[in-house]
C-alpha cells in the first residue's frame, strides 16, 4: 500500500514540471536522432543500392527498429504531454481510477503517472498497459 496521500506541494509541482519538460526535450532529440541518423541520406543511399534480399531485409530490419524506438517515445510523450495538461487544470496528482492522491514518492519517480500505484497494479494484472 502507498503512503502519504496528499496534494502536490507548489514546489513539488514546480520540481515535477521541470522534469516533464526536460524528459520532453530529451525524447524529441532522440527521435530526431534517430530519424536523422538512422533513416537518414545513408540510409536512403542504401535503400537506392539494394542488390539482394538479404540486404532488403537487413534495411527492413533497420527500419523496423527505428520505428518501434519511435513509438515508445511517443508514448512516453503522449502521458508527459497528458500530465502537463493536468498540471494545466488543477487535476495533477490524482489517479484517472479511485480519484485519491497519488503517493509523492511515486510522483518523484515518474512525474508523469497518472495513476496511484494501487490502480497501476490492477490495470496491469488486467492486461490494460500502464501508465
Amino acid at each position: 500500500m502507498e503512503k502519504e496521500r496528499r496534494p502536490p506541494t507548489a514546489q513539488e509541482m514546480d520540481s515535477y514540471r521541470k522534469r516533464l519538460v526536460e524528459e520532453q526535450e530529451r525524447l524529441w532529440s532522440e527521435i530526431r536522432h534517430d530519424l536523422r541518423e538512422r533513416l537518414g541520406p545513408e540510409y536512403q543511399d542504401q535503400i537506392a543500392t539494394i542488390r539482394d534480399l538479404e540486404e532488403l531485409a537487413q534495411a527492413d530490419l533497420q527500419e523496423d527498429i527505428v520505428i518501434e524506438a519511435v513509438k515508445a517515445r511517443k508514448t512516453m510523450l503522449e502521458e508527459i504531454s497528458q500530465a502537463l495538461w493536468r498540471m494545466e487544470r488543477g487535476e495533477y496528482g490524482k489517479c484517472l481510477d479511485c480519484g485519491r492522491w497519488i503517493c509523492a514518492r511515486r510522483l518523484a519517480v515518474e512525474p508523469w503517472a497518472s495513476r496511484c500505484l494501487d490502480c497501476q497494479k490492477k490495470m496491469e494484472r488486467e492486461g490494460r498497459g500502464r501508465s
